[in-house]
């Protein structure tokens, strides 16, 4: 994945997808795993869940398009 530090485009680009929607899944996964005493690891990780989850609104508000395979798309930031 782009730097999104160097290339503001990167976490909005359709080869991206995949990877913002295996981090949503994977988050969403980890905060159904943690006990209700991990109240403050559970609204970070909520945060960086509704980041995921808008990047993915994003991503598929600026292709038309929801799916993840962008297959011969090339990389924006080489």
């Amino acid at each position: 994945m782009c730097d999104s530090a160097r290339c503001p485009q990167a976490t909005h680009h359709a080869v991206h997808r995949p990877v913002w929607a295996g981090h949503a899944e994977s988050t969403t996964t980890f905060i159904g795993n943690l006990g209700p005493a991990r109240r403050t690891e559970r609204a970070r990780l909520q945060g960086d869940l509704d980041r995921a989850l808008a990047v993915i609104a994003g991503i598929d508000a600026a292709t038309g398009d929801t799916a993840s395979d962008p297959a011969g798309e090339k990389e924006p930031c080489d």
